[in-house]
């Protein structure tokens, strides 16, 4: 069967990969330790850009160790085929609730990662479909997913939630971070839309929930980020509004 197939090429591909990946990841996680360990020492008061610095170089290792499990799985995925199906939302390409799923509550198992849930969706998609039909309606689904993927950063992720909504995954950088990324988001997707020789604008709401902040659970967690979203809509939508409150209020 194996010969039938030609499998054992891509396998060999694959544990290659995987192999390297780990070994990135182990590297990644030795250099993040010894960064935690210099941060912990008593540092004078000249040594607060040595601190800045250290702070920064963890923040990035911990974005680099997002994108090397993305591609990981991005390459894991082309090459058993099956995987990929399971994993991607047929639609629009993107990672599906599954696939986001165990990110996040992966991440949330580490207990080591500060990071924002946005919870999104299409304004008014059912008069879209109403009004141009259901095939139309795929075709907006799939232009705003490019929309939203191309606005975020390399090694943040979005996934399909089902229906019109979306999800995305945006890694904490600092406190001043999340406003320019929301606003280049809104930017980014309220620009019009050529579709089927069409031009049609499409807003969206966003509802933004903060890990360990709003919760420590991913299922309250994005209840969270959707109570913000609907919170965005009742304010006049195309907007995006952060959950008020910290975790268990």
């Amino acid at each position: 069967m194996r010969k039938i197939l030609n499998m054992s090429p891509e396998i060999n591909l694959q544990h290659s990969s995987n192999k390297i990946s780990n070994q990135l990841l182990l590297s990644l996680k030795s250099i993040k330790k010894t960064t935690k360990n210099l941060l912990s020492l008593d540092l004078n008061s000249g040594d607060n850009k040595l601190s800045e610095s250290l702070s920064y170089l963890e923040k990035e290792i911990t974005r680099l160790e997002n994108l090397i499990r993305k591609r990981e799985y991005y390459a894991n995925s082309e090459v058993r085929g099956l995987g990929y199906l399971a994993f991607n939302d047929s639609l629009t390409g993107l990672p599906n609730r599954q696939f986001f799923e165990g990110i996040v509550e992966s991440l949330i198992n580490e207990a080591r990662h500060q990071f924002y849930l946005v919870f999104i969706d299409v304004d008014d998609f059912k008069n879209i479909n109403d009004s141009y039909g259901h095939e139309f309606g795929d075709s907006v689904l799939r232009a705003v997913a490019q929309r939203v993927h191309s606005a975020l950063r390399e090694g943040d992720i979005v996934a399909r939630y089902g229906g019109d909504e979306f999800v995305a995954l945006i890694y904490y950088q600092d406190a001043t971070a999340l406003e320019p990324i929301m606003d280049r988001l809104l930017d980014m997707c309220q620009q019009p839309y050529q579709i089927d020789h069409k031009e049609v604008c499409v807003k969206l709401s966003f509802g933004v929930a903060s890990y360990p902040d709003h919760s420590s659970s991913y299922s309250e967690l994005i209840d969270r980020a959707d109570q913000a979203m609907y919170m965005a809509k009742q304010l006049g939508k195309n907007s995006y509004q952060v959950a008020f409150g910290s975790a268990g209020i």
